[in-house]
């Protein structure tokens, strides 16, 4: 019965933290393409992953702006606001 119930909150876990991620990643490539007038593809290309990737610096940002290769990124996230 433990190992059943270990299983379904291993399956919950990494349904929770791909989902989340995919959202993050959808927000960076809806950003990429409004900002700075990029393709799907090109957008796509920039939405690196990882905890010192493009996706996670736009939704940690702790600054009003971030520039991911030739494109600057206004921050929207309340992060960017700490103290200002």
């Amino acid at each position: 019965m433990s190992k059943v119930l270990l299983s379904f909150a291993t399956i919950y876990a990494l349904t929770f933290s791909f989902s989340s991620y995919a959202g993050a990643k959808d927000d960076f490539i809806k950003a990429v393409k409004t900002q700075c007038g990029k393709s799907d593809a090109e957008a796509a290309a920039l939405a690196t992953p990882g905890r010192a990737g493009n996706v996670i610096k736009l939704k940690t940002c702790s600054s009003a702006t971030i520039t991911v290769g030739d494109c600057t990124l206004q921050c929207k996230d309340a992060s960017s606001s700490i103290g200002g």
